[in-house]
């Protein structure tokens, strides 16, 4: 019972921390967020939620995944957020996260398509140091390759030191996106 307790604390504080879920003391944690929508596309969810903040209702929308490769204790989880980008352009913001210390392997991190690969990760920071939140360019390219569908394919060695090969379908990503952009245009 103790390892799942961990399981799930690892699991929501690697969800809170990627979608910005601080409570109102900065901590990390889901703090007093209400859902106001949840959707799931294959393996793809698009939320919304809301709080008040200072007498503001904050409101926000994303899309995630959260693949956990390994349990606890030596645990393991990437996963990837779309976020609408704050200076309200339309544009959209892509992170991934692998657990720090993850190293991809040469190639490891792609999205494949009818046995071609279509769209790759090329960024240093991203590969080696697992400091993947992408820039707009680079978040608009992958949104574009992983609406499109195929497989995004993750190979690594993870912080203790052990290989993984993980294949995301990107099945229902086109449509966890569609419902994601009309669920946030309904709360600007």
């Amino acid at each position: 019972m103790t390892w799942l307790r961990c399981l799930a604390t690892g699991i929501g504080l690697l969800i809170a921390g990627a979608a910005g879920a601080q409570d109102l003391q900065g901590r990390d944690t889901a703090g007093n967020w209400r859902v106001t929508h949840f959707s799931a596309h294959g393996i793809w969810n698009t939320i919304c939620d809301e709080r008040q903040e200072q007498g503001t209702l904050k409101k926000r929308c994303y899309i995630r995944w959260v693949d956990v490769y390994a349990e606890a204790p030596k645990f393991g989880a990437l996963f990837t957020f779309v976020t609408p980008q704050k200076d309200a352009s339309g544009a959209h913001d892509v992170m991934f996260g692998p657990e720090p210390g993850t190293a991809f392997v040469a190639d490891g991190f792609r999205i494949d398509r009818a046995g071609r690969t279509v769209w790759q990760m090329r960024d240093r920071r991203c590969l080696l140091w697992a400091d993947c939140s992408l820039d707009e360019e680079e978040s608009a390219a992958v949104l574009q390759a992983m609406q499109l569908g195929g497989v995004l394919r993750f190979e690594f060695v993870g912080r203790h030191g052990r290989r993984f090969s993980l294949e995301w379908p990107l099945e229902g990503f086109a449509e966890a996106f569609e419902t994601y952009e009309q669920q946030w245009r309904k709360r600007q």
